[in-house]
């Protein structure tokens, strides 16, 4: 079995590559705890570009678009290293930990759009209790950027209470952050390629301050106040064993807890705020083969879905449903102690229907994906 040994643990950059329009609540990239399970001292910068495209058929004037939802880019960088022969530590990082990018433009019913980020950072500890038997432990810090844009119709305030008329509100977001913790063990059989990780994220909550202008009503004008942000909990369980001499079989099971993290905003310039996210739980599956084809290239190919209910009824901040993608990888050592990851996703989303907006269908999106990574 020394051949499977050998594979590296990370065949390809299809983990980095951000997800996107494909995932539960305000989810983009998530914590891959892997660099810190390589030997010594290493360190990776990866890069990717989601390029959805969700057309929609209006319901109303100005609701049909080509594409409501605008390409992003996503970096990560993480370095790790050893500590005596039980103790790692590492520092991760992605600038878009969390985030939307939706623009309906200006339809019968106001301006629909958003363009916010949440980059996270973990910080985490892995000791190992013996050969076969390791656990994580850290901190998570989420940040959301300052400048951050939210524009949404709503029922204005008059004397004799909300106006049947719609007015447009515009909010723009201040820097606020919040920390959380993770957790984890790792299982591991070297002579037969054998790994499994299940890594668990607490839930976060912040108060992020906002100013925001209303364009109607009694109290039309420029205001301020604090819009409540949550994170979801989940867990990631990660498992790969060799199958054949340089052959692996991986999977991935997530479970992500959105229902009772929502997005609440301020508006008509009091302090009770308006909740004007619909998220929900959700749970995901990836599962694929990974390939040596020489000491230098090797390859993987899988599958993930995504699977959701309720598509008759989904918000305009995230037109959405269940989803699956095709994800191709390649892996190749640059050098003796480097390598370069190449990654594509290919996704396919389900139809979905905005209610009293629009309709989507025959959405998808396209991902493209790369890594660099070094040992010292």
């Amino acid at each position: 079995m020394s051949s499977i040994k050998r594979i590296a643990i990370t065949l390809s950059a299809a983990s980095i590559l951000p997800s996107g329009v494909l995932a539960e609540g305000l989810e983009r990239v998530n914590i891959n705890p892997s660099f810190l399970l390589e030997s010594g001292s290493y360190a990776e910068y990866g890069w990717g570009s989601v390029n959805p495209s969700l057309p929609s058929s209006g319901m109303v004037a100005g609701a049909t678009k080509d594409n409501v939802a605008p390409s992003f880019t996503a970096s990560t960088l993480a370095a790790k290293t050893a500590l005596g022969d039980k103790i790692d530590v590492g520092l991760w990082y992605t600038n878009q930990g969390n985030g939307v990018d939706i623009d309906w433009g200006l339809t019968a019913l106001g301006r629909i759009e958003a363009s916010i980020s949440a980059p996270t950072v973990a910080g985490m500890v892995r000791y190992k209790l013996s050969d076969s038997m390791s656990i994580i432990g850290g901190l998570k810090r989420v940040s959301v950027d300052s400048g951050g844009i939210l524009n949404l119709p709503m029922a204005a305030a008059t004397t004799t209470g909300l106006s049947a008329d719609i007015t447009n509100v515009r909010y723009t977001t201040g820097q606020q952050s919040a920390t959380g913790s993770i957790y984890g063990i790792v299982s591991e059989v070297p002579e037969i390629g054998m790994r499994m990780t299940v890594l668990m994220e607490s839930a976060l909550s912040m108060a992020v301050p906002v100013s925001y202008v209303q364009t109607g009503g009694d109290v039309a004008g420029s205001h301020n106040g604090t819009a409540n942000v949550g994170v979801g909990s989940a867990t990631t369980i990660s498992l790969q064993t060799g199958i054949a001499a340089n052959t692996l079989l991986f999977g991935e099971y997530r479970m992500s807890n959105w229902k009772n993290d929502q997005v609440h905003v301020p508006f008509n310039n009091s302090t009770t705020t308006k909740q004007v996210s619909t998220f929900v739980n959700g749970e995901s599956y990836t599962i694929g083969v990974g390939r040596k084809f020489s000491d230098t290239v090797s390859g993987s190919v899988s599958y993930h879905r995504d699977p959701a209910s309720g598509c008759d009824a989904v918000s305009s901040l995230s037109p959405k449903c269940e989803t699956q993608s095709l994800n191709f990888g390649a892996k190749l050592a640059i050098s003796d102690n480097a390598t370069l990851s190449l990654g594509y996703t290919w996704a396919q989303i389900g139809d979905a229907t905005v209610p009293g907006l629009a309709t989507l269908t025959k959405s998808g999106t396209q991902n493209f994906g790369a890594r660099v990574a070094f040992k010292f």
